[in-house]
Parts: structure tokens; sequence; C-alpha cells
């Protein structure tokens, strides 16, 4: 049987050093005219969700066509923003997702709370888009574990009941072990996004790396 593996992207793939936020502000600028002046919290979260949340605390009618407008312009921006950051390949990542590509019995694939064509546009700029078979986004969901079931059901969709079986889910914050749950897939946490080792411990995920360094180890244990 072919275990999936279900990726987040910020704090375990890459780290976008922010551009994601200074993008958000912008969208709001441009899209409505509005300077931001309240502070959303990010970790875990779907884009669904942030750019609703960034809507509403700043007076703007949550409605499909309000969703679109700053959807379209976060989109554009945020590509524009990757350019001008300092953002970086998370350590041991290229080597994990180079080794993993090359085993028949592992697919890979991404579940992040970014919409899919930021998604598919951050792993491009890094360079790693072309390891995933497939990105499920969070362009419809507002809860963690309503994505993960999204992606479960996708995953059966695209290669049949058997293969929603044996997933597992790779992510840096408590969501991403709460939604692994929630789909009945195994979940190992890592280190290197906004949670401590000490939160993460807390939410029990099977286990906890404290990155992507030592590749042998992690092929390892995510064919274990």
């Amino acid at each position: 049987m072919t275990r999936t593996l279900l990726f987040d992207i910020d704090g375990t793939l890459i780290d976008a050093a922010g551009a994601g936020r200074v993008a958000m502000d912008r969208a709001l600028r441009e899209a409505f005219g509005i300077e931001p002046t309240i502070p959303i919290a990010f970790g875990g979260r779907t884009d669904r969700s942030l750019l609703s949340e960034m809507l509403s605390v700043h007076g703007v009618e949550v409605s499909e066509s309000t969703f679109a407008k700053i959807r379209a312009t976060f989109a554009c921006g945020l590509l524009e923003e990757l350019h001008l950051s300092t953002g970086r390949i998370l350590p041991g990542v290229e080597d994990l997702l180079r080794q993993l590509a090359t085993l028949p019995h592992l697919r890979l694939w991404c579940m992040t709370g970014n919409l899919v064509e930021t998604a598919q546009g951050k792993l491009r700029h890094f360079g790693l888009l072309d390891y995933f078979d497939h990105v499920v986004g969070g362009d419809h969901d507002a809860d963690r574990s309503d994505l993960a079931r999204r992606a479960h059901s996708d995953l059966r969709s695209v290669h049949g009941d058997d293969a929603a079986k044996d997933v597992m889910v790779i992510g840096d914050t408590v969501a991403d072990i709460v939604c692994a749950r929630a789909i009945g897939a195994k979940v190992i946490a890592c280190c290197t996004g906004c949670h401590s080792r000490e939160i993460l411990e807390a939410a029990n995920p099977c286990m906890i790396v404290d990155d992507f360094s030592d590749t042998s180890s992690i092929v390892q244990l995510l064919l274990s």
C-alpha cells in the first residue's frame, strides 16, 4: 500500500519571512483603501479564515464578492513580496523531498492553509513544487480539520478508498496535529515554526523532530 504524506508549507518546508502578512496588509489597502490597524494571529490557520477576519475586523462585510476581491489582490501581491523577502527553505527540506520522491511506496501531497494559487506560488518560488503530486489549499475551509477532511476526500477521489487508509500529516503547529486526528492520520510535528516543542508535545503528536537536518533518520521515520 502507498502511504500519502501531507506536508504543510509555512514553518514546515519554508520560512517566508513575513511575506504573507505584508501581502495581506497590502491587499486590504489596495482592494478597499483601508489601512490595517488590527493585528490578527496567523499560526496554523487557513487563508479563508485569515482573509475573512481581515475584512471583518476592519469593517468590511464578508461576502463572496469581497472575499474574491481581497483574495485576488492578496495572491498577486504575495508573489511580489516573496521576491522582496529574505525567505528560505528550512533545514534539510530539499534533501528530504529529493529522497522521498525516489521511493515507490510514498505519495507526496501538500495540505496547507494557503490558497491553492499562493501555495503553488510559494513552492514554485523556492523550487519545491515539482515534488508534490497535488496541493490542497485553504480556499474554502475556515477550520483546519475541515481542510484535512477535504484533503482526505480528494485522496479517495483521485486514488480510491484504500489510499485514505495510510496517511501521515507533517506540520509545525497544534492545528496540524488536531486536523490529523480528524482524519485518523498519523502526525509528525516539527519545531521549525511558531510553536515550541513544549506546546507541540502537549498536543501529543506521534513524533516530534527539531527539524529535517538528519535526513536519513527522518526518511525512516516517515516510512515506519
